[in-house]
């Protein structure tokens, strides 16, 4: 199946103007906030970790990331944002289920890390 998605993902890469290994950083904070908002909607304590950011939640409303924040003052060069993301719960809920509400978290995500690595 990999194969057969090689020269989508191809394509994707070079219409977004992102190289392999940030699409690749890009969809592990995707992989993080999937799973944070799951476990969250699920209203019952859960934990996990994606390329070592460790998330908590509590079953009562609180979640915690470690590292906090995600984003340090510098990276290796990399430009630090202003302000950190912020992304609303309402907004992490509706991209549950609504494809249009998670296209634009997606988009957020994207724009957002492109201004974070000085792309944009």
């Amino acid at each position: 199946m990999a194969a057969e998605l090689e020269p989508a993902l191809a394509g994707s890469l070079a219409r977004s103007g992102l190289t392999a290994e940030e699409a690749a950083a890009a969809d592990a904070v995707t992989e993080l906030y999937d799973m944070v908002a799951f476990d969250f909607c699920l209203e019952e304590p859960a934990s996990g970790s994606v390329s070592g950011v460790a998330y908590e939640v509590d079953g009562e409303g609180g979640i915690t990331l470690d590292p906090w924040p995600l984003i340090p003052a510098e990276l290796d060069g990399v430009k630090r944002e202003g302000v950190p993301l912020s992304i609303d719960i309402e907004q992490l809920e509706d991209a549950q289920t609504a494809a249009g509400a998670r296209a634009q978290l997606k988009e957020a995500l994207r724009l957002y890390f492109r201004r974070v690595m000085g792309k944009a």
